[in-house]
């Protein structure tokens, strides 16, 4: 009778693995680059060049500001006399004497446009990438998770008649019974995690609610480290940082300017009675005491400010260049990630056997899945790595 239910337990286990349902076809990230939407670094870029934009036509021409039109009139009463009306027209001119200031501005603007959109356009990139590889990342756990739960609960079964036959005793079922309970555990937060990480990626896209199947990125091709430091020093995203700093420098030098600017043109015409009046004249705004000197010390504070903000962000660039260049040492040689599940169907067939036990085969089980996990892991920050590196590295360079 033993001998008869340790040889059914093949058909057994069999017997409980479920039928595979179709797979639906995957998604490539070539696939969902055709589904994103603007970049947040896109979006934010564009409303701070609309705001730079916007103040440089404020100051067009010689005016600091728009013109100001005045229209006046009133009715002329004499004794003896037809009543009739007096009108008058003031037009007040802001004028902005330091064109070299709005002129260099606009240099700044014109220089640093392509070369923000393109550095933008990259971030954008890396972020949509980054979520594509960490949805794909916690969809496969959850997969290999599913899978090993119904491993558990078929080696459940040859515990139980393991059990039976008087082959083991009862604390082997408990072990497994156990390990269920874990896996459970496992799945539950794997899922989680994929769902998080699937509506990170749908913040980005227009993908479907429901998550979709994302295609395997494939293998990651190799880098040459000997070009990555020239690379880096002229991409775009190291360049757009002194960029977009010098245009920050202008348009503090550009409000200053505009601050200090007092002169104005005024004219009025009249008409009073049978008299015609046309007046032209300049206007002259006197500042309060020590506006002028609060209004320099203040730009220069922001320029110092500036200067350190540059120091800063150049320092952080770096160290994210240099993080990436060690991790690519460590992980870029490695040899690509491989299945275990051949190893632990194996394991579960010396179970059947009864050449292992559920004491001795768990603890297998789970470093096989362990280290197929961590092989999954190992791809994703390649990828991550080498994505990095391209965004640090590469792109147009107006």
């Amino acid at each position: 009778m033993r001998r008869v239910l340790l040889g059914a337990l093949p058909c057994l286990l069999l017997a409980q693995a479920p039928a595979s349902p179709p797979a639906a076809p995957a998604f490539t990230f070539e696939s969902i680059l055709r589904h994103a939407r603007p970049g947040l670094e896109q979006l934010r870029l564009a409303a701070w060049l609309a705001e730079r934009n916007r103040e440089v036509s404020g100051s067009a021409g010689f005016l600091r500001e728009g013109p100001t039109l005045g229209l006046t009139t009133g009715p002329r009463r004499a004794a003896g006399l037809p009543g009739t009306s007096d009108q008058t027209a003031d037009v007040d001119l802001p004028l902005f004497l330091s064109p070299g200031a709005r002129n260099s501005l606009v240099r700044a603007l014109d220089q640093a446009d392509p070369l923000l959109r393109e550095a933008a356009r990259r971030e954008s990139l890396l972020r949509l990438r980054q979520a594509y590889l960490d949805a794909w990342l916690e969809q496969e756990v959850a997969r290999l998770r599913q899978q090993d739960l119904r491993t558990v609960e078929v080696w459940l079964k040859a515990a139980q008649v393991r059990l039976e036959s008087g082959a083991d005793p009862a604390f082997q079922v408990a072990l497994v019974e156990g390990e269920i309970l874990k896996a459970q555990l496992e799945l539950a937060d794997s899922r989680r995690r994929a769902s998080a990480a699937w509506s990170t990626l749908r913040s980005q896209t227009d993908l479907p609610e429901q998550p979709v199947p994302l295609a395997d990125p494939g293998p990651v091709p190799a880098q040459d480290s000997s070009k990555l430091a020239s690379g880096y020093q002229s991409a775009p995203l190291r360049r757009a940082l002194s960029a977009r700093l010098e245009v920050e420098r202008e348009n503090l030098r550009h409000r200053e300017a505009l601050g200090l600017s007092r002169w104005s043109l005024r004219g009025s015409y009249a008409k009073e009675g049978e008299d015609r009046i046309a007046k032209v004249g300049m206007a002259y705004r006197f500042s309060r005491p020590g506006e002028a000197a609060a209004l320099r010390r203040e730009t220069e504070a922001g320029l110092a400010s500036l200067q350190r903000e540059l120091e800063i962000a150049l320092t952080e660039l770096d160290g994210r260049f240099q993080s990436a260049l060690e991790r690519l040492q460590i992980l870029g040689g490695m040899a690509p990630s491989r299945s275990f599940q051949a190893a632990i169907q194996a394991v579960g067939l010396r179970l059947q056997s009864g050449r292992e036990r559920p004491s001795d085969a768990l603890p297998i089980r789970r470093q096989l899945l362990e280290a197929e996990v961590a092989g999954l892991r190992r791809q994703h920050a390649q990828h991550l790595i080498q994505a990095e590196l391209q965004a640090l590295t590469e792109g147009v360079t107006p």
